[in-house]
């Protein structure tokens, strides 16, 4: 086996053998390898029938009738298995979006290259064998240019361009679930600069409104360095900071904890504009969010303070989150004799701060004397 080929794949394929059939590994591994990169998603194409593929493994699901697409389980590795799109090999790597994605590789015959994919990887182009059939028939690849050259920094091949100027329409049509993981996934590339540049020449800013891509927004990726960010909720704060609205977080299906965490992220980013840390806005936001923040400062290189000053400041308030006071709302409306209800929110939020100022120490009498004191 070869080292990088994933055992629970060299596994799969050769059953498929075993039984008769053609079997290769095809797509992002294959290009992956070739750049030195450690493959992470492994997928195979086959002659055999989504039947039959099912009839060769216990454990399967079919996810994809269209692209006739069998989930493979090994072990606890997920495989994608794939019939062929046509009657062979080359009708299969044909249809496919890239030349870069359309390697194939087996044991027998090593790196199997039909459409000069290889060519194209070590001249870092993005080429598409029909460019017009390929951008016309699913534009989502339009997106998937996009998020390459921010993941490589390759360069667009001049007709494949032309068809993504071409077809780029076909983008409002695309389900927005499958538009969310290539725009995160351009975000967090190294050379969003390139990528950026390639969006304007497409004119995204017409087709998809949404995305708020203004004169501003294409000049500051254009001219930004090369910077890769590593989480989903950084890549969308930043773009948000950019574009200077969180509109985008509405117009596109995010899950409603990373619009949660973006929307903070950009207010408390906007807060720290007018001011420092102060013991309460520090607790407000929580230990990994002030972190966050202060990283976003030093990349625009902005006066920050550093995350070890910040933990530290954090390990000596006197409580670290609401679960820590030695006051529960159920306790608060026993000693009220009261019905619970928003007061209870306000009383408790009151009570965290003047603990966090070292207005009252966090004891369960003196918080009920204070907050009784106070309410009088």
């Amino acid at each position: 086996m070869e080292p990088w080929m994933n055992k629970h794949v060299e596994q799969c394929l050769q059953k498929l053998h075993e039984k008769g059939f053609e079997a290769y590994l095809i797509g992002g591994a294959v290009r992956d390898h070739l750049l030195g990169l450690e493959p992470k998603d492994f997928d195979i194409t086959t002659n055999a029938s989504p039947e039959q593929i099912e009839a060769c493994f216990q454990k399967t699901t079919r996810i994809n009738e269209r692209f006739q697409t069998v989930l493979v389980y090994q072990s606890n590795r997920q495989i994608e298995v794939s019939t062929f799109k046509g009657d062979t090999l080359l009708d299969d790597v044909e249809a496919r979006d890239f030349t870069i994605n359309s390697l194939a590789y087996s044991h027998e015959e090593g790196v199997i290259d039909l459409v000069n994919g290889t060519t194209d990887l070590s001249n870092h182009c993005i080429r598409s064998y029909r460019p017009d059939a390929t951008m016309q028939s699913d534009p989502l690849r339009i997106f998937r240019a996009a998020r390459f050259i921010s993941t490589f920094g390759f360069e667009v091949e001049e007709a494949t361009l032309q068809a993504c100027q071409t077809y780029a329409n076909g983008l409002r049509s695309v389900a927005k679930e499958r538009i969310v993981t290539e725009w995160i996934g351009l975000l967090k590339g190294r050379y969003k600069q390139k990528a950026f540049s390639f969006l304007e020449a497409i004119r995204l800013e017409e087709v998809l409104p949404f995305f708020t891509l203004s004169p501003f927004v294409y000049h500051v990726f254009k001219s930004n360095k090369s910077i890769s960010w590593d989480s989903d909720v950084r890549a969308l704060t930043e773009y948000c900071l950019i574009a200077g609205t969180v509109d985008v977080l509405t117009a596109l299906p995010f899950s409603n904890q990373i619009k949660k965490q973006v929307k903070q992220l950009y207010r408390l980013y906007h807060n720290r504009l007018n001011q420092h840390w102060t013991n309460w806005t520090l607790y407000q936001a929580g230990l990994s969010s002030a972190i966050e923040v202060e990283k976003i400062r030093e990349d625009r290189e902005m006066e920050c303070e550093t995350t070890e000053n910040i933990k530290s400041r954090f390990r000596e308030l006197p409580i670290q989150s609401k679960s820590d006071l030695q006051l529960t709302g159920k306790d608060l409306i026993e000693v009220e004799n009261k019905k619970p209800g928003p007061w209870v929110k306000r009383a408790l939020e009151q009570l965290e701060k003047a603990v966090i100022e070292r207005v009252v120490p966090n004891e369960q009498d003196a918080l009920i004397h204070y907050y009784k004191r106070e309410s009088e």
